[in-house]
């Protein structure tokens, strides 16, 4: 049977915002992944996702990669769903940076034994981000599309294949960031639409 690993962050998680900060997470039929499954029969998912998970750097990062690809080979797929806590973690807005640590994933990912070639792997670019009244955030932004486009322009130029969610109206939590079950259909509808049209998971 073929592969498919999803490794993404809160949002792949399916993870439930809440006064107590308690682990909680949406129902499985309630994550954008959910369809695919439904879709693709023939494709064993498996999901490695992490509250606060960023692009991996540090070795602990990699060694995490590492662990969630046993058992996995160069004929199968992953979907990286990852950059958003990269970008608001940073002291000030610089969609950029994470666009260069993204660059050097990549460039990494051989030498890590990470096993598939970049033609199998879909990056989902974060969506939207918006934070209006928030004197910690709003300056984070990224309505203006510009990091968008960078991001997208930066997949093309490296042959990778992505899917940009930023012009989707996804209903979010009172965070602004994660997405409220409705979200999370709407993007994986869409998300699956996109992976037939581009036959990811021929």
């Amino acid at each position: 049977m073929k592969k498919l690993l999803i490794y993404g962050d809160s949002i792949s998680y399916g993870y439930l915002p809440n006064e107590k900060h308690q682990d909680l997470r949406l129902p499985l039929e309630e994550r954008y992944y959910y369809s695919l499954e439904q879709a693709f029969p023939d494709y064993s998912l498996l999901v490695e996702a992490k509250v606060g998970r960023c692009i991996p750097e540090l070795p602990f990062e990699w060694e995490d990669l590492k662990k969630a690809c046993e058992g996995f080979g160069p004929e199968d797929r992953m979907i990286l769903f990852l950059g958003i806590n990269d970008y608001l973690s940073f002291g000030r807005p610089d969609g950029e940076r994470v666009i260069k640590r993204l660059a050097e994933f990549f460039e990494d990912c051989p030498r890590y034994g990470i096993p598939f070639p970049k033609e199998h792997i879909l990056y989902i670019a974060p969506p939207s981000l918006s934070f209006p009244g928030d004197r910690s955030y709003e300056a984070f932004s990224t309505l203006d599309g510009k990091w968008d486009a960078s991001l997208k322009a930066f997949c093309k130029e490296k042959g990778i294949l992505c899917f940009s969610p930023f012009a989707l109206a996804l209903p979010r939590f009172p965070d602004r960031v994660h997405l409220l079950p409705e979200g999370q259909i709407i993007l994986g509808e869409v998300l699956l639409q996109f992976i037939k049209e581009k036959d990811f998971l021929a």
